[in-house]
């Protein structure tokens, strides 16, 4: 800028001299042509020469005033050329000086040619001070080597890293700066930008003091303590507290999953609460865990699990402190509370508690409560007193226990009481249990309890009247079956105690039912009584049918339409839910096959089936959806199937290789009743899905639960995320529609856009729809 404005004032000096020059020339013109005159005048040709003179006078004027102009027009223009260069001047040096930064110019010998404000306030001098200085004047001597290599190396073009170093300022003091340096000019001169980096360092010391310090408090902490990543469960990091809990060295647990050293039970009841802290809904949670020491044995341990990052990374700062005593004193209590003293065997509070959730569970006929009342045992209490009755109770529970087989469950209820409870009388025809005969049973526990009983050298004999019922119905509770067998086992010892005696109103007829119908399943999947119903799937945004999921139903010939809750649960059990799913994959191919043919408009909608778990780990399942799509001629690309967490998760290693054998063949796949199982978020990414379904148990409380809006947010946010699409299931109200679409779910299926029909009404109510134009968002 400096240079431009003295080429200014010399172009200026220039024309000052030009104009000079022509001054001259006019004055030595005019003096000429008087000579000429003078010396012509005598002449008789004077007239012609003084015209001459004349003429050349003016020519030379002319040019003068020619000159004289153009130099006026030339420095009019060079100076307003100078204004402007002086203005951009200064308010370039006002934008240097309000930089954050310090900014020098040094030339190529290493000399400061300009500098900023904020270099003068960075060493303590004067912009004046700095001009004309050394830079390296300016470095610690101790840096001034490293800094001038650093310069050199900017100054020849090649890049050059930022470098630090301690910048003196006058009085002693110093500032840490970091150092960058712009592209050289040609005459090597270059602008180096200096940044007080002193708070960041001081932050950086104070980081990594921190950190010194949460180690030292990490490695001295009495209770166990890990450090451990949430996407894959790996120990980054454990202490000595937690080495010498499991009996391992701390070398073998860092770069080792946790969940290898956790028992299974509890990663399932864990499962949960992970899956909180990876959607962000929670950051703690507090629950007590069994870890596998290395001799076998396992602990009992309270965790405590935070969230913190480090580096970018997901962290959970696990907290193992070991319950083992207080856990074996708290289940010592606990059996005291729930177990007989003299017997050991559980008591009635326990069996009522263990009945009901036994019966939670179980499938209608399967459970069997014999309740066990021995015959005349008063009188042992009162003829040999009530030392010999505890010797002959104790005596009659081993044997009931030695009789009893494993499917059973022994307890006694009160003073002669006993209670058998079995569990399995439909069987399983898969594992070849055979089904069993709750008669049969309390035949053989009354038979062994005949047998005589040694008591200090009296032999004794004891019979038992024995009633039994069965949870014939749905809703039976432990109190109904208890009530029941009770009234049978009065009815025992009224036909002469010493027998046995069922619960007589429905009795047969359940149990004949429940066996009649796993052996109607069979007939009806030959006989074609498995049926697919298709229900409509929404484009949540448009309101237009995309798809539909085909839902088995059974046309039972006697028993009507039966519901997949009469009939799949039993077909799981006996092992024809593999037959099932693929007559329901079968026929709604063909269906859609069929609409397709016919070119209705509604048949372009995909197709989705539900997979059980045995068919996704069954190795044949892809080949049979190959064949069955091919002779159909339906698209891979028109398939989704959907499968449960459960049905994931039963074989983490065999499911990913059948899921990617069926995605190779085009089709597509989805996760079904997402957020009911025990999935951890890190196999979601595992597993080659596109789709996750929300279960309809958190749809449901949306808009009016706080918990289950979060969550569904939470899931389709996460969905999203990870590239997949989100349905919702079980859609039945406006209000759950309007919340969905504003959290960008992508579809729906529910009572709100139609139920399950079979293939002959969706076809008759879709042609209405198209026919009517009328969108089956606005009317389901």
């Amino acid at each position: 800028m400096r240079d431009d404005v003295t080429d200014g004032v010399a172009i200026r000096r220039r024309a000052a001299t030009w104009r000079w020059v022509a001054s001259v020339v006019v004055a030595a013109g005019l003096l000429t042509g008087l000579v000429v005159l003078v010396l012509q005048l005598g002449d008789g040709e004077s007239a012609r020469r003084v015209a001459g003179v004349v003429v050349l006078s003016l020519l030379v004027v002319v040019a003068v005033a020619v000159t004289w102009f153009e130099s006026r027009r030339i420095a009019r223009h060079l100076n307003r050329t100078i204004d402007r260069l002086i203005d951009t001047e200064s308010e370039l040096r006002l934008l240097l000086d309000d930089l954050p930064e310090a900014v020098l110019s040094v030339d190529g010998r290493g000399t400061v040619r300009g500098a900023n404000a904020k270099a003068a306030e960075l060493t303590g001098r004067a912009v004046t001070e700095l001009v004309g200085r050394p830079f390296g004047e300016l470095v610690d001597p101790a840096r001034r080597a490293e800094v001038k290599t650093w310069l050199d190396t900017a100054r020849t073009g090649r890049l050059s890293p930022p470098t630090s170093f301690p910048l003196p300022r006058v009085g002693g003091s110093s500032t840490m700066v970091e150092a960058l340096a712009d592209r050289p000019r040609k005459d090597g001169e270059i602008v180096v930008r200096l940044r007080d980096i002193t708070e960041r360092e001081e932050r950086l010391r104070a980081l990594e003091q921190a950190r010194r310090r949460f180690q030292q408090a990490f490695h001295s902490a009495p209770t166990g303590m890990a450090l451990v990543r949430l996407d894959d469960s790996t120990i980054v990091d454990a202490n000595r507290s937690l080495a010498e809990m499991l009996a391992r060295p701390e070398d073998e647990l860092v770069g080792r999953s946790i969940r290898e050293i956790t028992h299974p039970d509890d990663l399932r009841a864990a499962a949960a609460h992970r899956a909180r802290l990876e959607l962000g809904i929670a950051d703690t949670y507090l629950l007590d865990q069994r870890y596998l020491r290395r001799d076998g044995e396992f602990v009992w341990a309270r965790t405590r699990v935070a969230v913190t990052e480090d580096d970018g990374v997901a962290m959970a700062i696990t907290h193992i402190e070991d319950v083992t005593e207080q856990r074996r004193a708290a289940e010592r209590l606990q059996w005291a509370a729930t177990h007989d003293d003299l017997t050991g065997l559980p008591n009635r509070t326990e069996l009522l508690s263990r009945v009901d959730e036994l019966l939670g569970r179980a499938a209608v006929g399967d459970v069997a409560l014999l309740f066990i009342d021995l015959d005349n045992f008063k009188a042992v209490n009162d003829s040999l007193g009530h030392g010999i009755g505890d010797v002959l109770l104790t005596a009659m529970s081993v044997r009931l226990r030695s009789t009893v087989g494993e499917h059973a469950e022994l307890a006694r209820f009160g003073g002669d009481e006993f209670i058998v409870v079995i569990d399995g009388l439909l069987g399983d025809l898969e594992s070849g249990e055979p089904p069993i005969d709750p008669t049969a049973v309390a035949e053989g526990l009354r038979e062994a309890m005949r047998h005589a009983v040694d008591v200090e050298g009296t032999e004794l004999y004891v019979t038992a009247s024995i009633g039994w019922s069965i949870n014939d119905r749905e809703g039976v509770a432990a109190a109904d079956l208890l009530r029941d067998a009770d009234a049978a086992m009065y009815r025992a010892k009224a036909r002469g105690r010493d027998c046995v005696e069922a619960f007589a109103p429905g009795t047969h007829e359940t149990t004949v039912l429940a066996l009649r119908t796993a052996t109607e399943l069979r007939r009806g999947i030959e006989r074609g009584e498995i049926v697919p119903y298709f229900q409509p799937i929404v484009e949540l945004t448009t309101g237009h049918v995309v798809g539909f999921e085909a839902l088995a139903r059974w046309l039972h010939p006697e028993r009507g339409l039966l519901a997949p809750d009469q009939f799949l649960p039993m077909a799981e059990e006996t092992g024809l839910i593999g037959e099932i799913g693929a007559s329901v994959l079968r026929d709604a191919l063909a269906q859609f096959a069929g609409w397709r043919a016919r070119d209705l408009p509604f048949a372009e909608a995909h197709l989705s089936v539900n997979v059980g778990t045995r068919q996704v780990v069954d190795p044949s399942f892809a080949e049979l959806v190959a064949d069955v799509l091919g002779q159909t001629g339906i698209p891979a690309d028109s398939l989704w199937l959907e499968l449960t967490e459960t049905a994931l998760l039963a074989d983490v290693k065999a499911s990913t290789v059948a899921l990617r054998n069926l995605r190779s063949l085009g089709l597509h796949l989805a996760v079904d009743d997402f957020g009911t199982g025990y999935s951890s978020l890190t196999y979601l990414k595992r597993f080659p899905v596109e789709a996750i379904k929300i279960d309809r148990g958190f749809v449901a409380g949306l808009g009016l639960d706080t918990e289950d809006t979060t969550i569904v947010e939470a899931v389709v946010n996460l969905g999203h995320s990870f590239g997949m699409a989100v349905i919702a299931e079980g859609l039945e109200t406006p209000l759950q529609l309007s919340r969905l679409r504003a959290m960008g779910c992508d579809r729906g299926q529910g009572y709100l856009f139609g139920r399950p029909r079979p293939a002959s009404i969706v076809e008759a109510e879709r042609r209405r729809r198209v026919a009517g134009s009328t969108s089956p968002a606005s009317s389901p």
